[in-house]
């Protein structure tokens, strides 16, 4: 009888324990060859919350494609049960909310939220195939090191960043394993209009995944520990870790950026203990950049860490001989001698996506175990950085009028810093101070708040500090842009206040942003918005003796992931103007202008909007290679020449210049890319802003300021050959051209064209030399394109 009680308790436990992973995918992660889609993710998840008090799974938002995007709570059962309490001493302690005596309290009974989020990038596997693997052992491991940190942390674990690309990219894997083209790269973008470029998008949020999880991040949870899990290890080290490499930006706190050093110095230990060699650090990923998920979070006094895990394709094994490890890495250091930043190196053999993942299960354990072992000390110095930066009154704030040239800009310029966690006040009467009247109504940025470093950050010109090897060699080049301040960006007229306001002026806390109604003024944003309103309606629009039409407009969409096109998509969706996005046969087929008003060619090189994949290069499915040709150059010339207008942005210039007789050339050659050494004798711009001068008389450029912010990332200049008919619609500032960031050269372009327009037959081609829509942030240049896809559209009134 005994024996049998014991056997049915026992069999009820069983049945209520946890499932492995491989229960419910039918195969273990990480497995050769295999995949998992974000549906099998969801599918464990949910199989897990069910069966454990210690997990809760939580929908945050939907994705861009309509997915449910996921979040998981994991800790203790009387944590989760608790979880409101913890999340308010959170908020209070990262907010400075809490009084000295709460801190200390706070800090000895709270708990260090810790957030890991997985495969942002698709085709970097590995993080989203560890998710699993990551939550079962957390609420299922009894070791005494995993009780202790069950015990002190709670887990915000994101299980997939980009659910849909993570379909996406495994179903494209699946279509190709065991043929040919196995390791064919994905010849889409993995997340709607952005691609790999949704890292970058993080204090614009423009997408949706990154509006979710930004609120997740500054208004709900707070953690003090953002580990942000990549897949792109500087080859042949096996993982990367920090401490980044130089520079560092000064809006980062110091003790923030000595908190992720400490902890990537406790990640880095756990791997040599494990005997697990290739851990590499100090190398390519810089600490300079604002604007992605492991760097927005250090700006808010969070510690973001980055891990770039190695990988050799999907979930396809490789064996590396150590003759294919290379002598030294891109900075110069040796690969199979030990180093200070690579004290084991790797010496080669198999290398799979199992491997890849039990690498990341040993970063994940080295955070939680600095995390529980500190919590105290992580969830103090929250509070600390958070009054330090209230009481900081090195500026007062900034002050953004209510009278603004562009007011559906600066309306989202204050949206977006309110989203992520910035307060926004706003006046309630007029105020004259230093010499400046500011309208009631008007913005207020206080400087005097938690996140301080953030705003400062986006709303103050980055200057890019030369760093150079020894006194005179070559000036080291940013991991992504030198500079990206938002309020030049988007062309609002921000003002910053060194002094404090008098005391009698009173102000209000703005808790939701409100965007104003569209207007019918070409400077406002909007208008767009209320022009496609009203077309769509029915309704009549004029400019002067033009009437508009819906443009009839194409974005070329070669074989390759081109991000830069599908920004253009999504900028044309943001302003409601309808687009067919047109492959190589529907550019050959011909009769494109019985079809289009205009075509645009997004950033791409001439030579691949031509060609494209070369049939048998990296293996790619032949119904993917190739470009337009010359059959497909000579329907977009005749395109023009039937009264059409092609835009062309950045290096896509030189499509038209090569091909088309239009009488411009281009002055510049394309910037080298990002490892190489920066040539003082040519024009480089490692993505900054510059100052561009307009012909606000021209048509296509209606609504500009005739002093303008432009975002170039090497971009081109041209000039005018001939007798053609050349029109320049912008030119580079003559002097003082640099306005954030970093040039170099910039003396071969100040004063000439960087936008022209050149007629050809009844068309027009219009030449951009830097990307007018860049990743959907410059909103001051949104004008020059979308004005001059009404024009192509537009009929003269008789």
């Amino acid at each position: 009888m005994l024996r049998s009680l014991l056997f049915f308790v026992v069999s009820i436990v069983l049945a209520a324990a946890p499932p492995k992973p491989e229960e419910i995918l039918g195969y273990k992660p990480g497995t050769d060859y295999k995949l998992m889609d974000y549906e099998e993710l969801s599918k464990y998840f949910e199989a897990l919350a069910k069966s454990s008090n210690r997990i809760k799974l939580i929908e945050v938002g939907k994705t861009s494609e309509g997915r449910p995007h996921l979040l998981a709570l994991l800790s203790s059962e009387e944590n989760l049960r608790n979880i409101d309490k913890y999340k308010e001493m959170n908020r209070k302690l990262a907010l400075g909310l809490a009084t000295p005596a709460e801190a200390d309290t706070f800090a000895k009974e709270g708990k260090v939220f810790v957030w890991i989020d997985s495969s942002m990038h698709a085709t970097e596997v590995a993080p989203a195939q560890h998710a699993p693997d990551l939550a079962y052992k957390f609420i299922t491991d009894e070791s005494d090191e995993t009780r202790r940190i069950r015990d002190k942390v709670i887990l915000v674990q994101v299980p997939c960043t980009n659910p849909d690309g993570m379909t996406m990219v495994s179903h494209w894997y699946r279509k190709n394993v065991g043929t040919p083209y196995e390791m064919a790269p994905v010849p889409f973008l993995y997340q709607k209009h952005a691609g790999h470029d949704n890292n970058r998008d993080w204090f614009m949020l423009n997408l949706p995944e990154t509006r979710n999880l930004t609120r997740q991040l500054f208004h709900e949870y707070f953690p003090q520990i953002v580990y942000n899990q990549h897949q792109i290890a500087p080859f042949p080290a096996r993982i990367f870790l920090p401490p980044y490499a130089e520079p560092l930006n000064p809006n980062i706190p110091s003790s923030v950026m000595e908190g992720i050093n400490l902890i990537g110095t406790a990640m880095r230990e756990r791997f040599h203990r494990e005997n697990k060699p290739g851990a590499v650090s100090y190398m390519g990923f810089d600490a300079w950049w604002n604007g992605g998920l492991r760097t927005v979070p250090a700006f808010h006094n969070m510690h973001g860490i980055l891990t770039e895990v190695a990988g050799y394709g999907y979930a396809t094994p490789k064996d590396y001989k150590p003759s294919e490890l290379g002598e030294r890495f891109s900075n110069g250091i040796p690969t199979k001698f030990p180093t200070v930043f690579y004290p084991l190196p790797w010496q080669g053999g198999r290398w799979a996506l199992r491997d890849a993942m039990d690498y990341m299960l040993t970063a994940d354990w080295g955070i939680f175990d600095i995390a529980s072992l500190r919590s105290e000390q992580f969830l103090k110095k929250a509070w600390e950085l958070a009054t330090q930066n209230i009481k900081n009154e090195a500026i007062f704030g900034y002050m953004v009028s209510a009278t603004q040239r562009d007011p559906h800009a600066a309306a989202g310029l204050l949206d977006r810093l309110q989203q992520a966690g910035i307060e926004v006040h706003r006046l309630n009467k007029t105020v004259t101070h230093n010499f400046q009247t500011y309208p009631e109504g008007s913005y207020l940025l206080k400087a005097q708040q938690a996140f301080r470093g953030y705003l400062v950050d986006l709303l103050e010109p980055q200057k890019y500090p030369e760093l150079r090897s020894g006194q005179t060699g070559p000036t080291k080049r940013p991991y992504d842009l030198a500079g990206w301040t938002l309020s030049m960006q988007m062309g609002v007229d921000v003002e910053r206040l060194d002094a404090p306001l008098p005391a009698e002026v009173t102000y209000s806390k703005v808790d939701k942003v409100q965007f104003p109604e569209p207007t019918s003024n070409p400077s406002d944003s909007a208008s767009f918005l209320k022009i496609a309103d009203t077309l769509k309606k029915g309704g009549s629009v004029n400019w002067g003796n033009l009437k508009l039409k819906t443009p009839r407009v194409a974005v070329y969409e070669p074989h390759t992931a081109n991000m830069d096109a599908g920004w253009t998509m999504w900028l044309l969706e943001n302003f409601k103007i309808p687009y067919t996005a047109i492959k190589n046969d529907d550019i050959q087929r011909g009769n494109l202008k019985g079809r289009f008003d205009a075509i645009i060619l997004a950033q791409q090189s001439a030579e691949s909007i031509v060609h494209g994949n070369r049939h048998g290069v990296a293996n790619q499915r032949p119904e993917f290679t190739g470009g337009i040709g010359t059959k497909g150059l000579a329907a977009l010339e005749d395109f023009v020449k039937d009264g059409g207008s092609l835009l062309a942005f950045d290096t896509a210039t030189q499509l038209p210049i090569q091909n088309f007789s239009i009488g411009v050339r281009g002055l510049l050659t394309p910037s080298a890319e990002r490892n190489e050494d920066v040539n003082p004798n040519a024009f480089y711009a490692p993505g900054s802003l510059i100052r561009i001068n307009v012909d606000t008389n021209h048509p296509v450029a209606q609504g500009m300021a005739q002093d303008a912010i432009a975002m170039t990332t090497g971009g081109q200049a041209f000039e005018s050959i001939g007798s053609a008919d050349v029109k320049v619609l912008a030119r580079y500032a003559s002097k003082d051209l640099l306005a954030s960031g970093w040039l170099s050269g910039e003396r071969l372009v100040l004063g000439k064209p960087i936008a022209v327009e050149a007629r050809l037959g009844k068309g027009n081609v219009l030449l951009y030399g830097f990307r007018p829509q860049f990743r959907g942030q410059p909103y001051g240049t949104f004008k020059l394109v979308l004005n001059a896809l009404y024009l192509a559209s537009a009929e003269r009134i008789q």
